[in-house]
């Protein structure tokens, strides 16, 4: 029964699909058909235009009549709405009358201007288009924005062309810059600018410009405003302080990784060590003990190297031995290690000192299968992480094996 449940399931998966497309066929086909007697008739013959100054507009028309009962697909392109001469003429004449409101900015009017203006290149409402010229590009230039810094009123001619596209007019409208207002340093500044300035005119004949020792009854000294380089010193520090950080966090998952793949790897010599000495008539804690003593003299003997598995059951002996009940030491033993089996097996270690040592010898032949698939998978595994990084150097070969053949292939056929 439940063979043919999945069955069904199965071949209605199957089916699916070709009900979704086949269903939207069929939408598809009405949606047309309803399309085509909805809206489509021109009842005024009337095709709209887009707005002035916008774009060009496409209809695809089917046109009955041209040949018999048949209808004809046209395509039609419509161009945006036009002004007449006067019409483009009035509407430059209204944007010009509220032009210096548009314009000045933050300035009190265009006879008093302190900082930039604001040239507009589109006027989107009336669909026109403007272009902006200065009479005195170092002073004001096209874009609105302030040159270099005048001393004195200047007075300047700002030339705008609009245009809708067909019809263009020009006109002029004068403005005037003024000095801004200075601090007492900064005048001294500009002052000092200005001889310099005379100066460099002055000795341009000249192998180089010869700097005054005094201005304004100060005397002066000089000396290059160099930048040191320096910066790039700083720049390197900060990256290597956060390269060395990334490294020490790298570094640290790296090592914790590496202390995870130790404990499953010695998990079967564990359990395996724990099953015979328990079952040579030894308590769970004198075999413990036993291991621990064992491990120590193969570190002073350099006939081993340091295991974290046994650095944590010397530690868990160190704490019962100064007074630490039993099964609290196998339990904190298991979460140090902070793998799964490890954490089992502290657990099935308290429970059978609470319950006795009938079971133990069974329990730790249970545990001894389980750890030895796992320790058999853990193997496999990275046996396939050591062919993944195979990969790299395998793929480099490729690489240069075939620009070996490629180069002299080409260079003969050239």
């Amino acid at each position: 029964m439940r063979l043919r449940i999945f069955s069904k399931r199965d071949a209605g998966n199957r089916l699916l699909p070709a009900v979704v497309l086949a269903g939207s066929v069929v939408l598809y086909g009405a949606l047309t058909m309803a399309a085509r007697g909805r809206g489509s008739v021109l009842e005024d013959r009337r095709l709209e235009r887009d707005r002035y100054g916008g774009d060009e507009r496409q209809y695809e028309l089917l046109v009955e009549g041209l040949s018999g009962e048949r209808e004809l697909p046209v395509t039609v392109r419509v161009g945006a709405r036009a002004y007449s001469e006067e019409e483009a003429e009035e509407v430059f004449i209204r944007l010009m009358d509220g032009m210096e409101e548009r314009i000045r900015g933050e300035n009190a009017s265009l006879m008093d201007i302190r900082t930039d203006l604001t040239l507009p290149k589109w006027f989107e409402e009336e669909g026109i288009r403007a272009s902006w010229y200065s009479s005195d590009g170092e002073l004001l230039d096209a874009a609105g924005k302030l040159g270099q810094q005048v001393t004195e009123n200047q007075e300047l001619t700002l030339s705008v062309a609009l245009s809708d596209g067909i019809h263009k007019s020009t006109y002029e409208i004068p403005v005037r810059l003024v000095p801004g207002e200075q601090t007492g340093e900064e005048k001294l500044v500009a002052d000092f600018r200005k001889e310099l300035e005379d100066r460099n005119v002055q000795q341009e004949q000249s192998s180089g410009l010869v700097l005054p020792e005094s201005f304004q009854e100060h005397s002066l000294r000089y000396r290059l405003n160099q930048r040191n380089g320096y910066e790039g010193i700083l720049l390197l520090g900060v990256l290597a302080a956060v390269l060395l950080v990334a490294r020490e966090q790298s570094g640290e998952k790296e090592r914790e990784k590496k202390r995870e793949r130790e404990l499953l790897l010695d998990y079967a010599d564990v359990v395996s060590k724990l099953m015979v000495l328990t079952g040579a008539g030894l308590t769970t804690r004198n075999a413990w003990e036993r291991m621990v003593c064992d491990y120590d003299a193969a570190l002073a003997g350099k006939k081993a190297a340091v295991r974290a598995v046994y650095e944590e059951m010397r530690l868990a002996c160190t704490r019962m031995q100064n007074g630490v009940p039993e099964g609290e030491a196998y339990r904190e033993f298991g979460r140090r290690c902070k793998v799964q089996c490890y954490l089992k097996l502290g657990s099935l270690l308290e429970q059978n000192r609470r319950a006795g040592t009938k079971n133990l010898r069974a329990m730790f032949e249970t545990e001894m299968v389980d750890a030895l698939e796992q320790r058999k998978n853990l193997a496999r595994r990275l046996g396939e992480e050591a062919g993944t990084r195979l990969l790299m150097p395998l793929f480099l070969m490729l690489g240069i094996v075939m620009v070996m053949i490629m180069v002299p292939a080409m260079m003969s056929m050239g």
